[in-house]
């Protein structure tokens, strides 16, 4: 007989009544609140673990210091960093504690350049009940941007857009968002999928990187209410080639790993989230978070995945239509050419209309009209001198 066996790892809901257990006059009520987002991924022996070590650790220091001392932010993480080292809980390459922390230098170093008092950026990273949601999240850096899939009540899908903060850069900045996210959805499991993770288990060759795939997601499959984010740039890639000729410079683009986004756009359509319960413990909730920086990929993804495009989305979509398949007639040699089409030496590259730049309203020309005006000025300044002064 074989089989696989998971770690229980505790909802977010659980890990607060864990961390309940830490005496309130040792961490403030928004430390507790970040330490739930930080033992994300935490087996309930770790978290029992962080409290003591938190509980020792605020004992010793009151008795080397004084009386009036009070636990900080920082210190709470880097005793859950230690934590998660101890346990293996790591995220990526280093462990989730850590990056929070990292965020937090990142956060005061920005509001210092300011001038500005540090806000709690997290506090504003929701998935609200009162939304429907798909379960699939789409992140894009091009746009600065978080894209959320909704179902409206009239069946119809929506996209909900928020905007990334200056600190948000990197894949490791979003973790924070992310994990409060999974927090308001009381989610047991986060999973990061990325190259780090391929490298650290030695996938290197196809077989081991699909057993690495599907062992990360089976995992999340044994859980009720679970989180996975794809790196789409680090995983998949895109190839760039450019070419010249007498026509131009072209660039093309292509999926590197092709077997790799296939597997993945496959599982990131089977984002479901089960409409509400009255036990809300028996709601299925598998949620898939695409992180994406290059634009071509990002525009394939979606296409491919059929994630519903934003209204802004949509006019770009229809003005790449429009130049696509539009016929425009040169206003020099009076040919036919689609706007797409353009290359060097083509009609397209003619001038085009001439534009009276004395005029109030900017009037428009063709050639032919522009060469008669001159000539008729040319013809007034020649045979009229009292009217070239005008």
């Amino acid at each position: 007989m074989s089989g696989k066996f998971f770690v229980g790892r505790p909802s977010a809901g659980a890990r607060k009544r864990i961390l309940d257990g830490i005496p309130k006059t040792i961490v403030q009520p928004y430390i507790r609140e970040k330490l739930a987002t930080a033992t994300t991924n935490f087996s309930g022996a770790a978290l029992k673990a962080l409290t003591s070590a938190i509980t020792v650790h605020y004992i010793a220091q009151k008795r080397l210091k004084k009386a009036d001392y009070e636990m900080e932010e920082e210190e709470t993480l880097i005793l859950a960093d230690r934590t998660a080292r101890q346990y293996q809980l790591y995220l990526g390459l280093d462990t989730l504690p850590r990056l929070l922390l990292h965020n937090l230098d990142d956060q005061r170093q920005l509001a210092k350049i300011n001038n500005e008092n540090q806000a709690n950026p997290s506090g504003g990273f929701h998935l609200l009940d009162k939304y429907r949601f798909t379960g699939k999240i789409i992140i894009s850096f091009q746009d600065s941007c978080v894209r959320m899939e909704t179902i409206e009540p009239n069946n119809k899908r929506h996209v909900i857009e928020e905007d990334l903060i200056k600190t948000e850069q990197t894949l490791q900045q979003l973790l924070e968002r992310i994990t409060s996210y999974g927090n308001d959805r009381n989610v047991q499991l986060l999973q990061l999928i990325d190259l780090n993770l391929l490298s650290s288990k030695g996938a290197y060759e196809e077989k081991k990187i699909f057993e690495t795939l599907k062992e990360r997601y089976d995992e999340c499959m044994e859980y009720k209410r679970s989180m996975i984010i794809y790196d789409l740039d680090s995983l998949i890639g895109v190839n760039k080639s450019e070419s010249e000729s007498s026509m131009g410079t072209s660039v093309s683009s292509s999926v590197v790993n092709q077997s790799i986004y296939i597997y993945v756009t496959s599982r990131f359509r089977e984002a479901k989230i089960e409409a509400s319960r009255a036990d809300q413990k028996l709601t299925i909730e598998r949620w898939a978070i695409a992180v994406v920086r290059d634009p071509f990929l990002l525009k394939k993804f979606t296409a491919d995945v059929d994630f519903m495009l934003t209204d802004q989305q949509i006019n770009e979509q229809e003005e790449e239509e429009r130049l696509a398949t539009e016929v425009i007639i040169c206003v020099k040699c009076r040919d036919h050419y689609i706007e797409n089409e353009n290359k060097m030496g083509a009609c397209s590259y003619h001038d085009g209309f001439v534009y009276d730049n004395s005029a109030l309203d900017l009037n428009k020309h063709t050639t032919s009209e522009a060469i008669e005006i001159l000539n008729r000025e040319e013809y007034i300044v020649f045979n009229e001198p009292k009217r070239k002064e005008e």
